[in-house]
């Protein structure tokens, strides 16, 4: 039987990221250290989340340690995609201080369409074609590296057309053991992965294996995606953090 062993969990989030956790960064490398894992990377949540840090922790990042219990860290974030013009919410000055960013759609921070006239407001998911065009826009910030868990039933999206443009792009998307897990708050997530897998088979697109851990907990821990990637007998070659040598050309892009 296939096996996927990572060397790399970098898509997680510490206590900077306002919810889910109250650990810290020295907490996360320890657990990395602890299972073993080489590399870890640290991507918070951008300030657009509720209760996230703000632009001076990601401005700070630049003097984190890079190496700490042995394990080697990197520092992005997870940036929020704000509206269909693929607006995300940090700079691109600093942006391109990090060492990646994931763009990604969540609820309440992205705004679809236009302004009900009813409510005043605007709808919080778009159609696969508007979800689509945002990503593709958002993809283009300097140091966008990664789809954030594009399996989001919730924000539907043209596959064939996203990974296409990702490929175009050097941006690859994350299969994100989160979205699989029984309690998943995402919706279609095996499904939707399942379909993600096949199409980056079929175009020779690496993926990302990721977490998505919130604290410590879930580190390295990729459990629900394995039995994915064996029942589509997806390609060891193509999994980025079974590969640091891939992993680090990405992020040296």
């Amino acid at each position: 039987m296939q096996t996927f062993p990572i060397s790399a969990d970098i898509h997680t989030h510490c206590i900077a990221s306002g919810h889910g956790t109250q650990d810290t960064i020295t907490d996360m490398a320890r657990t990395a250290a602890e299972r073993s894992l080489p590399v870890l990377g640290l991507s918070d949540h951008g300030p657009a989340t509720p209760g996230a840090a703000d632009s001076s922790y990601f401005r700070n990042l630049l003097l984190a340690e890079r190496k700490r219990f042995g394990v080697s860290l990197f520092y992005g974030a997870e940036l929020n995609i704000l509206n269909e013009k693929g607006d995300v919410d940090l700079d691109d000055s600093l942006i391109q201080t990090l060492d990646y960013a994931f763009v990604s759609l969540h609820p309440p921070t992205f705004q679809a369409g236009t302004v009900d006239s009813n409510t005043g407001t605007r709808p919080q998911s778009g159609t696969a074609a508007s979800n689509t065009d945002a990503y593709i826009r958002a993809m283009r910030h300097p140091g966008v590296r990664f789809l954030g868990h594009p399996d989001d039933g919730r924000f539907p999206a043209d596959y064939e057309r996203l990974l296409s443009a990702a490929r175009e792009n050097h941006v690859y998307p994350e299969i994100n053991n989160a979205s699989l897990m029984p309690d998943a708050y995402r919706t279609d997530g095996r499904r939707n992965s399942m379909q993600i897998l096949s199409l980056c088979k079929k175009m020779r697109l690496p993926v990302l294996l990721s977490s998505d851990s919130h604290g410590k907990r879930h580190i390295g821990d990729m459990r629900y995606i394995t039995p994915l990637l064996i029942e589509c007998d997806f390609p060891r070659e193509l999994i980025i953090n079974c590969d640091l040598e891939m992993l680090y050309r990405i992020l040296s892009f």
